[in-house]
């Protein structure tokens, strides 16, 4: 699972979906799929992320990693409820 994890088409696709929600918010884009797609793939970006974090801390006992594991949990709490509560509507 390394290889695939340290690939550029994955850091590519975190990108896309950064790029995608900040144009969306920046210029006020009300596109449903798009909006949803950006949090969808953040929020799977980062738990990924979260895992090859835990493999890190618990598999090797690299324990610097444990603010950037709290933030991130942070982050995809706050992401997924964004994701519950928007609507386009508003």
């Amino acid at each position: 699972m390394a290889p695939a994890w340290n690939n550029v088409c994955f850091d590519i696709v975190g990108l896309l979906a950064g790029a995608d929600l900040i144009l969306c918010g920046v210029l006020d884009v009300h596109i449903d799929m798009l909006v949803k797609l950006g949090l969808g793939v953040s929020v799977a970006f980062l738990t990924v992320l979260l895992v090859v974090e835990s493999f890190h801390i618990f598999g090797a006992g690299y324990f610097r990693f444990q603010p950037v594991v709290v933030f991130e949990i942070y982050a995809i709490i706050n992401l997924m409820q964004i994701a519950y509560d928007y609507d386009p509507r508003d």
